[in-house]
């Protein structure tokens, strides 16, 4: 189904120096059109401008799931989010391959 409204928040680590609008350089672009389908708590990784952001869906209404459609509202108000450490220890990482 599709979502009313979302809030997605960057990692802060992956926003190191990045300037200008993050929803113009790096949402906009990765939802227009796209019909992605999201999950609360996702982990999602946007390229643009020559970098990379990782962003988390923070809520989604309504549900915990939807399909971002043109007519979602995407909010992206807040503070970073700080990585967890414990978060990179179950990354996959060189010493798994």
């Amino acid at each position: 189904k599709y979502g009313k409204r979302i809030h997605v928040l960057p990692i802060d680590d992956t926003i190191e120096g990045v300037t200008g609008n993050l929803f113009e350089t790096f949402l906009k672009p990765y939802f227009l059109e796209a019909y992605r389908p999201v999950r609360k708590d996702d982990l999602f990784l946007v390229r643009g401008g020559m970098r990379a952001v990782e962003f988390k869906i923070v809520e989604v209404d309504p549900g915990d799931f939807c399909i971002v459609a043109p007519d979602t509202v995407i909010f992206c108000e807040g503070e970073p989010i700080k990585r967890d450490d414990e978060e990179r220890l179950d990354d996959i990482g060189y010493d798994d391959i």
